[in-house]
C-alpha cells in the first residue's frame, strides 16, 4: 500500500512555508547546481524537486546519494531537514500523522489504528507502499481491513470479506458498522467514508432496540463496563445475568433493578422457588412461566413485557393475584405481600365438608393424611432428587 501521492505536493508546500524563504533568487543570483535547476525549491517551477522526485518514481534513495542516508546533508548537498524536520522518508512528509480527510479523525478518535484498514509499511521503500516493482503506485491508497472490521460474530451473516469501494466511498461487510449482524436493524450499515458528521449514533449499526428485542433498556442485560464492538456480544447466557442473582435466577433483582417484594417484578418469586413457609416443595420456574431454552429463544427477549404467566393460573396483574390457581384454591393471596398463605387460607382447618369433623385441629390431620402431616400438624418433607419434597400440594389428596 502506498502513501497518498496526490497530497505530496501539498505536504511539501506546507513544509516550505515553514522556512523563511527557501526559494533561491531568480536571474543572475540563481545558484544552479550540476543536478538541480534554479527552481528546485520553487513549487511553481518545473524544476521543483517534488516534480523531479515524481519523475524518478519517488525513488528517495537517489536523493540520499547526495543528501545522506538521513538527509541531514553532506559535502555534496545541503540538509533536507530544514524544511522536512523528520526527513523526507517520514510518514508526515506526505500525509498527516493523523489524517483529517474523510472519516480518518473520527476513526482515530475511536481508537481505530491505521493497520486496521491499511497495511502499514515498516519502511518507505516497502513493496506496495509508494512503489510497485520499482514504479510509482498510483492513487488511491489500498484499503485492506482487518481486526474489528473482519470479525464475524456468532450468528452473523457475513457473505464476503470486508471491503471499501473508492467509487462510492462506502464500506461493506464490516462488523464494526453492523453490516454482518443478523437482522440488526441499523440505519447506516454501509456508511459513506466522506459523509461529514459527529459521533456515530447507536442506531446506525443496530436498532434501538434491534428487531429481535422488545425492550430498549440495553443496560439491563448489557453491562456498561463491557467492551463495545469487540466481536463479543456481552450478554450473559445464564438467566441470572439479566434478572435474579447468582443464588437464583428469579427476582430479586427484576428487570427494572427492583429488590423489594412490593415491586410486582419481584413479589413472591422467592417464596415460590425456595418455599420458606414449608407449605410445599420449592416450585420450578416452569410452573408459572414458559422457560426459554436460550436467551434468544422465540417468545423471550423478542416479547414485550411483562412476562407471560401460565393462563391456567388466572393471573390478574391489576390486583396482583391468581384467580384460578389450584394451589391456592379460592384464596387469592396478593403477590406483593407476605404472610397471606398459611394453613387455613387455601382450605379451612378443618375443611367444611362431610369428611371432616368441625372440631378437628391441625393435630388431627394426621389421622387421615399420615403421609402429608405429622402428629403436630406440620407438613412432612422427605429428601428428593433435587431437594426436599412433600406430598402436600402435589395434586394428589393423600387420604384413605
Amino acid at each position: 500500500m502506498r502513501s497518498v501521492i496526490a497530497i505530496v505536493a501539498a505536504g511539501v508546500c506546507a513544509a516550505l512555508a515553514a522556512c523563511s524563504d527557501p526559494r533561491p533568487p531568480a536571474g543572475d543570483g540563481c545558484a544552479k547546481t550540476g543536478v538541480h535547476g534554479c527552481g528546485v525549491l520553487d513549487p511553481a517551477s518545473e524544476e521543483f524537486h517534488g516534480r523531479v522526485l515524481a519523475e524518478l518514481d519517488w525513488d528517495l534513495d537517489a536523493c540520499a546519494g547526495c543528501h545522506g542516508a538521513d538527509f541531514a546533508g553532506t559535502t555534496k548537498a545541503p540538509t533536507c531537514r530544514t524544511c522536512h524536520a523528520d526527513g523526507p522518508t517520514a510518514c508526515n512528509t506526505c500525509h498527516e500523522a493523523t489524517p483529517t480527510t474523510g472519516a480518518h479523525a473520527r476513526h482515530r478518535a475511536g481508537g481505530v489504528t491505521c493497520d486496521q484498514c491499511h497495511r502499514v509499511p515498516t519502511s518507505w521503500k516497502d513493496e506496495g507502499h509508494i512503489r510497485v516493482a520499482g514504479v510509482a503506485d498510483p492513487a488511491p491508497a489500498e484499503v485492506t481491513m482487518t481486526d474489528r472490521a473482519a470479525i464475524t460474530p456468532t450468528g452473523g451473516t457475513r457473505t464476503a470479506a470486508p471491503a471499501f469501494d473508492p467509487a462510492t466511498a462506502t464500506c461493506t461487510q464490516v462488523y464494526c458498522h453492523g453490516d454482518v449482524l443478523a437482522a440488526a436493524g441499523g440505519t447506516s450499515e454501509q456508511p459513506r467514508w466522506s459523509t461529514p458528521g459527529g459521533p456515530t449514533p447507536c442506531t446506525s449499526c443496530h436498532g434501538q432496540p434491534p428487531p429481535s428485542h422488545a425492550s430498549n433498556a440495553c443496560a439491563t442485560c448489557h453491562p456498561a463496563s463491557a467492551p463495545h464492538i469487540d466481536g463479543v456480544v456481552d450478554v450473559p447466557t445464564a438467566c441470572d445475568g439479566c434478572h435474579g442473582s447468582a443464588a437464583s435466577p428469579a427476582p430479586p433483582r427484576d428487570l427494572a433493578g427492583n429488590q423489594f417484594i412490593t415491586a410486582i417484578g419481584v413479589g413472591a418469586h422467592q417464596a415460590h422457588l425456595t418455599a420458606p413457609s414449608r407449605l410445599s416443595a420449592p416450585l420450578p420456574c416452569a410452573t408459572c412461566h414458559a422457560v426459554p431454552a436460550t436467551v434468544t429463544a422465540a417468545g423471550h427477549i423478542d416479547s414485550a413485557g411483562p412476562a407471560e404467566v401460565v393462563a391456567a393460573l388466572g393471573w390478574d396483574r391489576t390486583t396482583a393475584t391468581c384467580g384460578t390457581a389450584w394451589c391456592h384454591r379460592a384464596a387469592r393471596p396478593v403477590w406483593t405481600r407476605t404472610g397471606e398463605a398459611a394453613c387455613g387460607t387455601c382450605h379451612g382447618v378443618p375443611p367444611a365438608n362431610a369428611n371432616h369433623i368441625p372440631t378437628f385441629t391441625l393435630r388431627d390431620c394426621v389421622l387421615c393424611h399420615p403421609n402429608t402431616v405429622d402428629g403436630f400438624g406440620n407438613i412432612k418433607f422427605v429428601a428428593g432428587p433435587s431437594g426436599p419434597t412433600t406430598a402436600h400440594l402435589d395434586g394428589d389428596v393423600d387420604a384413605p
